[in-house]
């Protein structure tokens, strides 16, 4: 088994950047099958469209026989994760080294 590709989320995962970060996110998952460890230290703003975001590439790589490991959250995404009740099922991963960034 391959170690997970790393990468480091910077900026928002809010409405505005959701749709670039995601579109990062799809070309990751295209080129890399394997599990993605992403340290999201660097992200100052997380909402609703970020969350989703999250959860979307969490199904999309359980789907493919991967896994989502969230490496190291700010305090933007726990505080967004805590609101929608995902702050346990979205647990970050100690394990997983941190990555380049996006």
């Amino acid at each position: 088994m391959s170690e997970p590709m790393a990468v480091r989320l910077e900026g928002g995962l809010g409405v505005v950047d959701a749709a670039r970060q995601r579109e990062q996110l799809i070309a990751l998952l295209d080129s890399h099958p394997g599990d993605l460890s992403l340290d999201l230290t660097q992200v100052d703003e997380a909402d609703t469209s970020g969350v989703q975001l999250l959860l979307a590439t969490d199904r999309s790589l359980r789907e493919r026989g991967h896994r989502l490991h969230l490496v190291q959250l700010s305090s933007a995404v726990e505080q967004a994760l805590r609101t929608y009740g995902l702050d346990a099922s979205l647990s970050p991963s100690s394990t997983a080294p941190a990555g380049e960034p996006a």
